[in-house]
């Protein structure tokens, strides 16, 4: 889904959670449903968006305590609710963010060769899905992290350079 359709989405989910705030009262706690477009805008949108909704949504629901709902109610009571909404709302929104960021940049970080390489048993060449060989070392760079430097093994040391030629590292 694109993000303007994100930002619509989330949005049209809000508005129905506050209507659905007015229309049963202050005798059920809608606004827990307020973690729904918070914390789905704080992941697919970004922990601005996520802290926005939370704002915009405690600030909704502070009006609609305040004008709404029991007009008679001490506003201590009614501000520090709207404070301990805001605060774990953002929390929220926070704490979604971030592990959403990780776990991209892990995606990233993780790039995983799976199946069967098809590889030439001389030459070692790997036989790309289009036809082409290609050396192995190219191969794996393009297509994970991995970086190739180059030795001799003792074996072949001794079998292409004789025995004095390079010293063996050990």
């Amino acid at each position: 889904m694109t993000r303007a359709r994100w930002w619509a989405a989330l949005i049209l989910i809000s508005v129905t959670v506050l209507a659905l705030d007015i229309a049963t009262g202050p005798y059920i706690l809608f606004p827990i449903t307020f973690v729904v477009p918070v914390g789905l805008g704080a992941w697919f949108l970004s922990r601005t968006a996520g802290v926005g909704f939370a704002f915009a949504l405690v600030l909704s629901r502070f009006g609609i305590a305040l004008f709404v709902e029991s007009p008679g109610r001490p506003l201590y009571a009614t501000a520090l609710n709207a404070a301990i909404r805001l605060l774990v709302l953002t929390g929220l929104a926070v704490l979604l963010a971030k592990v959403n960021r990780q776990q991209q940049a892990l995606a990233h970080r993780v790039q995983v060769l799976e199946g069967i390489l098809p590889i030439c048993a001389f030459c070692k060449k790997i036989r790309r899905p289009d036809g082409v060989w290609e050396p192995i070392e190219i191969y794996i760079t393009h297509r994970s992290a991995a970086q190739f430097s180059h030795g001799l093994c003792e074996k072949c040391d001794r079998e292409h350079y004789g025995e004095d030629v390079l010293p063996t590292v050990r």
